[in-house]
């Protein structure tokens, strides 16, 4: 299983001088399993720098797209993809039951109040909302994968992909410790023994106070959730727009502290735009730097 951030920013996207290392284009994830087979994971302005590269190929596309949620930023990177103008273009969509009516609300919707001058029904590509993962496990091939609800206002889901013996876990916009929300028992459940953890990490400690409700963890949080999982390695993403590179690296360097010398500690960075990942093992990064030291 080869893991590709495309996208890795919260909320907005933060271009920039001061977010070069680990990116502003909101969230995007591509999965390619060992049969080929494309999995992508949300629709944030990082998936524009995917269908560029789908299109350098020359291949036709085809591929699964799990919508974690239906806010914008999640979204709004659909229209600018390219492969969704071509006819041999197949996307299969899953997720969250609400994203899909969102996503096509991105579009202009012939009422008046679209906002984007081409309609959904005018897009080339086969587009279809198969609305499977949801309500039970889906099975592709060799890969098994199951969605979790997850603590974000208007409703957000986490995805657990399992190929062969190893296992990633993606969960995106979710409080781990609001209170009245999923329990943080069933995320440790959730996310055990994995082998990756991408979770989120917007906030600081001293910041929820103020952004209490607003759906996003801490990276005492996410160490603590990764910790309790036994999950070997962990990834902070969903980085606040106002982070620099430098914020994100104190980040890091925090959550790394709160496992040093523990015993079959996860290994711990943040989440890099255009990093690549394999399962079982890290093999590459383009930024050259060394992930999980």
């Amino acid at each position: 299983m080869e893991i590709r951030l495309w996208g890795t920013r919260g909320s907005v996207p933060a271009p920039g001088p001061h977010t070069l290392e680990f990116g502003g284009n909101t969230t995007c994830v591509e999965i390619l399993l060992q049969s080929g087979r494309r999995i992508v994971i949300d629709a944030g302005t990082g998936i524009r720098n995917l269908g560029n590269h789908l299109k350098a190929q020359g291949a036709s596309v085809r591929f699964h797209l799990l919508l974690t949620h239906n806010h914008w930023d999640h979204l709004l990177g659909l229209p600018f993809f390219d492969p969704i103008y071509w006819e041999d273009t197949e996307i299969l969509i899953d997720g969250w039951p609400l994203a899909f009516q969102a996503l096509s609300r991105v579009f202009d919707d012939r009422t008046g109040d679209g906002f984007f001058p081409v309609a959904f029904d005018q897009l080339k590509a086969q587009i279809t909302f198969i609305n499977r993962v949801a309500r039970g496990p889906l099975v592709l091939e060799d890969v098994h994968i199951e969605a979790l609800s997850v603590n974000h206002p208007q409703g957000c889901l986490g995805f657990r992909l399992r190929e062969g013996d190893h296992t990633l876990v993606f969960i995106t916009d979710n409080e781990l410790g609001q209170e009245g929300g999923r329990p943080f028992g069933d995320f440790v459940e959730f996310a055990r023994n994995c082998d990756l953890l991408i979770h989120d990490a917007q906030y600081l400690p001293e910041e929820m106070p103020e952004h209490r409700g607003w759906g996003h963890s801490t990276y005492e949080e996410a160490v603590r959730l990764a910790a309790e999982a036994g999950v070997k390695r962990l990834l902070l993403t969903h980085h606040d727009p106002g982070r620099s590179d430098t914020e994100v690296r104190d980040i890091v360097r925090k959550a790394r502290q709160l496992v040093m010398g523990r015993k079959d500690a996860p290994k711990i960075d943040a989440a890099r735009e255009g990093a690549s990942y394999y399962l079982p093992e890290v093999v590459s990064v383009p930024s050259r730097q060394a992930l999980f030291p």
